[in-house]
């Protein structure tokens, strides 16, 4: 009977924020957003160990899309790591090239998440492969003739009076939400929940977001922060 090998998550972490540079447990990666130029086919990643014991690493490279709030990673081939598999002594930093295959570019913005995992050694006792810390990095192929982003905001109000906040990208490349501000026509401010697991909306996607709480107005003052800048809007609250 061949052996059984269980695989143990200690961490997972979505990076994408403003800075140009991560630091998760012992590795430190920079960029932590990825961005391919429309006629780029190649780039690079910095992983720097900042640990006090070397670090075996893994790649692997997902297509990204969304359904709904969540977010779908489905197996590719689209990208070429290099190298794949490495080890990171003590202070030692690696170079990651990333390169398009033919056909890649097909379509407008097309959107990845490279997967870095940290994987120790393996427990031959227990058999188990543990996972150390895995660090998702978007990378965004960028369209040859992208449009302005346009994001298309609704409120809707639910069971038990709840108001959800939806917006759909109706461009054809990702925007992503930094701040949200709900405000009241008595002047009252409503702090929101998101539905998913990060702030990012891909080109033709809708995300929600959940008023908390809810209350009884027929409209609302919205004023939204994302990556094209700050609007408001009132938006009429439908039944």
């Amino acid at each position: 009977m061949g052996a059984k090998w269980t695989w143990a998550l200690a961490g997972l972490l979505w990076l994408g924020s403003h800075s140009d540079e991560a630091r998760a447990t012992s590795l430190e990666i920079t960029p932590v957003t990825v961005h391919l130029a429309p006629r780029a086919n190649a780039t690079t990643v910095e992983v720097m160990n900042r640990g006090g014991m070397a670090a075996a690493i893994q790649l692997r490279a997902y297509a990204w899309s969304q359904d709904g709030d969540k977010d779908v990673l489905t197996p590719t081939q689209d990208i070429i790591m290099s190298p794949p598999i490495f080890t990171l002594g003590k202070g030692a930093s690696q170079t990651i090239r990333l390169m398009l295959r033919r056909g890649a570019r097909a379509g407008g913005e097309r959107t990845y998440r490279l997967l870095i995992d940290e994987v120790p050694p393996t427990n031959a006792k227990e058999q188990q492969i543990l996972i150390a810390m895995r660090v998702s990095l978007p990378v965004i192929i960028g369209s040859a003739a992208p449009k302005a982003r346009s994001l298309q905001w609704r409120a809707q109000r639910g069971a038990g009076g709840r108001i959800t906040l939806s917006a759909t990208n109706s461009g054809n490349a990702f925007d992503r939400v930094h701040s949200i501000a709900v405000t009241m026509a008595d002047g009252s401010q409503h702090a929101v929940s998101a539905s998913g697991t990060n702030s990012y909306i891909l080109a033709g996607a809708k995300r929600q977001w959940v008023l908390k709480p809810g209350g009884s107005a027929r409209e609302l003052r919205l004023s939204v922060t994302t990556r094209s800048g700050k609007s408001e809007q009132v938006l009429a609250v439908a039944q």
